[in-house]
């Protein structure tokens, strides 16, 4: 049986960000209350696949 948990989509929302040594360090919330920390590697171009690259 399917939980409604398991059938919700999360939309994160960055509640905050912050610099730390190892990069970028963010807060994110989603509607439902669930809460979650992410984090992005201080050198993207170290991670390529991990950086975001806008077209001109």
């Amino acid at each position: 049986m399917t939980t409604r948990e398991e059938l919700h989509r999360h939309r994160w929302e960055v509640a905050s960000s912050h610099p730390v040594s190892e990069g970028l360090l963010s807060y994110q919330r989603c509607g439902c209350g669930q809460w979650r920390v992410t984090s992005t590697p201080l050198h993207p171009v170290a991670h390529p696949d991990l950086a975001r690259i806008e077209a001109r």
